[in-house]
């Protein structure tokens, strides 16, 4: 029997486990999968655009909060407050050795970045590998892409960023294409092969050649977010001092490498603080008595099992990691059997306009929580008394239109298991 069970191995599922783990608690995480860390761009969104409607990225993100808070206060940020939103991301920025890979950024600013197809997003927390990219607008930047490697068009994303560039005077922005199957010896890549050849040093010797000879006066050069999985910051280093310039990432098509790497830094905290992972087998059902859950029960090859628990969180995503599933013109939550909240009519899912300036009310359903982040029936009463949920199941926020995903997972996830202590 644990202390504490985890269902689901996302951002805001590892945050919560870290955050038990870390006060002591016996802690376990179950998930059927990787969560959804393979589709982690890299930065930690915190608010990036409010109100809703607005078109213009908040430089200063305190103000927005503070806003949201008191205006929205069923958004899950309403329930965790500022306080603890400051607490959870000094906890998640604890995870990692600031002269190794680790994230970085400006106290209580968003950042924007380049993304591979030649946008900029905003950011409120930065790996030290992309955070080099917040001067893509400004000096002479050369992009790298490979002709092997088919999910980063180097050339495309430079003409993107091309047109987001002001003044008269505009620095060289350039993107080339190298191949480099006469290094490898292979003619196709996808992101985790890529990643493993940034690790080799005789690679990266051979690369560096061929850019050296590409080379304009750039002070800039970006590559795709591949390299390297636990050496991502030597990689980096290494190839800078080759180089002579300044390096940085642009997050790329799924599976996200940052988002590895993030997952394997949780992983072994957590396995040093002798919590437990099960991957790859279902939590099919809850055993609950007395309004209290007893147990979770978890579908494998060798049959079912049941594992119990004093206090469970539910940490398993919208729709995309089976956290949420639509049947018929409704909208449930399978294991737990939560009300949804959620748009009256299956019509009232989607806006006509796709890119509309409201985003789509399907975005904002989710469970209804209590202050303490356990879920509510829909008279509003407590539904099981022991029953935490954190993340992207929780309602009344749009992550994408408000690009909070990463601050909702980590806060709610870090609050759910203070509350829980309470």
């Amino acid at each position: 029997k644990c202390d504490v069970i985890i269902v689901g191995s996302g951002l805001s599922g590892l945050m919560a486990a870290k955050t038990a783990a870390d006060h002591g608690f016996k802690t376990m995480v179950l998930s059927k999968g990787l969560g959804m860390m393979h589709l982690f761009m890299g930065g930690v969104d915190l608010l990036g655009y409010y109100p809703e409607e607005s078109m213009e990225m908040l430089e200063s993100v305190r103000p927005g909060l503070e806003n949201l808070i008191e205006t929205h206060p069923d958004h899950p940020y309403g329930k965790v407050g500022i306080e603890d939103i400051d607490n959870s991301l000094k906890a998640f920025s604890g995870l990692f050795d600031p002269k190794d890979y680790h994230y970085t950024g400006f106290p209580e600013q968003n950042t924007l970045l380049p993304t591979g197809i030649g946008s900029m997003k905003p950011s409120y927390l930065i790996p030290s590998t992309m955070i080099a990219g917040k001067n893509v607008l400004f000096e002479p930047v050369l992009l790298v892409g490979f002709r092997e490697f088919g999910d980063f068009y180097a050339a495309y994303a430079a003409g993107n960023l091309k047109r987001l560039r002001h003044g008269d005077e505009k620095p060289s922005l350039r993107g080339v294409s190298i191949s480099i199957s006469d290094i490898t010896g292979r003619d196709t890549f996808n992101p985790g092969s890529l990643m493993i050849q940034f690790e080799e040093d005789g690679f990266r010797e051979e690369l560096c050649k061929k850019i050296r000879n590409l080379l304009k006066g750039e002070l800039l050069i970006g590559f795709p977010a591949v390299l390297g999985l636990k050496s991502a910051e030597r990689v980096k280093s290494d190839l800078e001092a080759r180089l002579g310039a300044s390096v940085f990432e642009l997050p790329v098509l799924p599976p996200s490498v940052p988002g590895m790497r993030l997952f394997e830094i949780f992983k072994d905290q957590l396995r040093a603080k002798r919590a437990r992972m099960t991957m790859g087998f279902e939590v099919v059902s809850a055993i609950e008595k007395n309004g209290r859950c007893r147990g979770v029960v978890l579908d494998t090859p060798a049959g079912q099992m049941i594992h119990e628990a004093d206090f469970f969180i539910l940490a398993t995503g919208r729709f995309v990691g089976g956290g949420l599933q639509a049947h018929g013109d409704r909208i449930v939550e399978p294991l737990f059997k939560i009300p949804v909240a959620q748009p009256r009519s299956k019509g009232d899912w989607f806006q006509y306009e796709f890119l509309g300036p409201e985003g789509h009310p399907i975005n904002k359903a989710g469970i209804r929580t209590d202050s303490r982040l356990r879920p509510l029936d829909e008279e509003g009463r407590v539904l099981i008394e022991n029953l935490f949920a954190a993340g992207s199941i929780l309602g009344h926020h749009d992550p994408m239109w408000e690009k909070s995903s990463g601050g909702v997972d980590i806060s709610t996830g870090y609050k759910a298991v203070r509350n829980l202590m309470q």
